[in-house]
């Protein structure tokens, strides 16, 4: 397809219609007019998981895990994302979902209802928001492997698990790229900004191309940037090459990303773990509007004191339930594979600061006796999800 006939189809949305989509419904059943229905959806959604989040959980520690649960419900971004009718309250969701939901299913002989009911949820954020669109598939691979270690190798079982949860997801993600195409004339879920956003990411640390978005990352500088290293885009602009799959500014950024880690291994690994620490640690991350960034700077050494309790917490965590642990570590690898290689923001952080927050609690655990031996007082023996 041409950039003209691609231009003259319909209106290009840049984001993905689930929002859209959820508000047109609820209007049918609360005929007002504006965004509330919508932000009361997501109150109600994040309010209930809350709660069911505390009633899951509270058995591998009930004092950890009610401190957990009041520090989530009074999470100052994740209260801001919650009462904004916007697109970033859906990854958050999405996670919460998934940890919440596989979690129980692990404990169930029969699990499919909430296989079932976790890949429905998970299917509706995959229409709203992609920065979680291939969790499903990470979460996937661990349920096969949970199961094979208990049930070794019982492919009809294994399959028809896997299957409740999964096939769902692959509807939502089929019947996404039919309505995509439909609207636009290509089966991408969203705009074509992988490499742009790669770039941003190179410019938020010391980089050879002098590109520094230390305080905030400028598209139009990425856009300029393209334009040095190919002359042709000069013919376009950067909301033109936006609407293109494979556009010439999408191609002439990759060509230079791979030149980027061909040169410079050791920059782009660096880069890597630099965002890995952000995820685990947010105190590192300078670009919050929660925090200025003359404060993030004289905060370094609390991240570095949160990175270490971080690894504390998780071994904790090991001790205390191995199915949480590794489901922890599936949703900490689906991050720190896709995010961490290409650029941190605080949208992407905020989906797993629920999980840092108890994984904090538990390191904690181990750096402060009392509270060990206040939750040591109240465990309920064998637990609910301690394998």
């Amino acid at each position: 397809m041409s950039f003209s006939d691609d231009t003259n189809r319909k209106i290009f949305t840049e984001f993905l219609p689930g929002p859209a989509l959820l508000l047109s419904s609820l209007w049918k059943i609360f005929p007002i007019y504006n965004f509330s229905p919508y932000i009361w959806l997501q109150i109600f959604l994040e309010s209930f998981l809350i709660t069911i989040f505390y009633f899951t959980f509270r058995h591998i520690g009930k004092t950890i895990v009610l401190a957990s649960t009041i520090l989530i419900a009074f999470n100052p971004v994740a209260i801001k994302y919650t009462l904004t009718s916007g697109y970033d309250f859906w990854p958050y969701f999405c996670v919460l979902v998934n940890f919440i939901g596989i979690a129980i299913a692990l404990t169930k002989k029969k699990p499919g209802f909430w296989l079932l009911s976790t890949g429905i949820l998970t299917g509706i954020t995959i229409w709203c928001r992609s920065i979680t669109s291939l969790l499903p598939f990470f979460i996937t691979i661990f349920l096969v492997f949970y199961w094979r270690w208990h049930d070794n190798w019982n492919f009809r079982k294994i399959g028809a698990n896997a299957a409740m949860y999964l096939i769902v997801v692959l509807i939502a993600f089929v019947s996404l790229s039919a309505y995509r195409y439909e609207l636009t004339g290509n089966f991408r879920p969203t705009r074509s900004t992988l490499w742009h956003s790669f770039w941003g990411g190179v410019g938020q640390f010391s980089n050879p191309y002098n590109l520094n978005f230390k305080d905030q990352v400028d598209d139009q500088v990425i856009w300029e940037f393209g334009k040095t290293l190919n002359k042709e885009l000069g013919k376009y602009t950067v909301k033109e090459m936006y609407l293109m799959p494979n556009s010439p500014y999408e191609q002439t950024l990759k060509d230079e990303a791979i030149r980027f880690i061909r040169n410079n291994p050791q920059l782009f690994v660096r880069n890597i773990f630099y965002r890995i620490g952000m995820m685990i640690s947010p105190v590192f991350y300078k670009n919050s509007e929660m925090m200025s960034r003359n404060l993030a700077s004289y905060l370094m050494p609390a991240g570095v004191a949160l990175l270490l309790v971080w690894i504390l917490g998780m071994y904790e965590l090991f001790r205390q339930s191995r199915s949480v642990f590794w489901l922890t570590v599936t949703i900490y690898s689906y991050f720190f594979s896709t995010i961490g290689s290409i650029y941190v923001v605080g949208r992407a952080i905020l989906p797993l600061l629920f999980i840092n927050i108890l994984v904090y609690l538990f390191g904690l655990q181990l750096c402060i006796p009392p509270i060990k031996k206040l939750d040591s007082k109240k465990q309920l023996g064998i637990t609910l999800l301690n394998l």
